[in-house]
């Protein structure tokens, strides 16, 4: 089984409308994601999280609709990471 950790940035839909969800991928399974819609961030992982009604994707990364394109850095990542739980805390 792979270990290997990825990171991924594609556009999103909710009930919010249209957005972006970023995702950390640890060999084929979603171990952290944010979604942003407008000025409104939501943060999801395997403990938690910020928002019942965003969750975090229980499909694998095979069967998510994903291309190379879409990946980004570690640091990318991270930055929407911080500002999604930095966002929950002042609410």
């Amino acid at each position: 089984m792979s270990t290997t950790t990825r990171y991924f940035k594609h556009l999103a839909e909710s009930e919010l409308g249209e957005g972006i969800a970023f995702m950390e991928v640890i060999g084929n399974a979603v171990v952290r994601q944010v979604e942003i819609y407008g000025s409104s961030y939501f943060w999801c992982d395997q403990s938690g999280q910020s928002d019942k009604r965003f969750m975090l994707a229980d499909q694998p990364l095979n069967f998510l609709d994903l291309s190379p394109e879409d990946e980004i850095t570690a640091a990318e990542f991270e930055e929407a990471w911080n500002r999604a739980k930095g966002a929950s805390l002042c609410q």
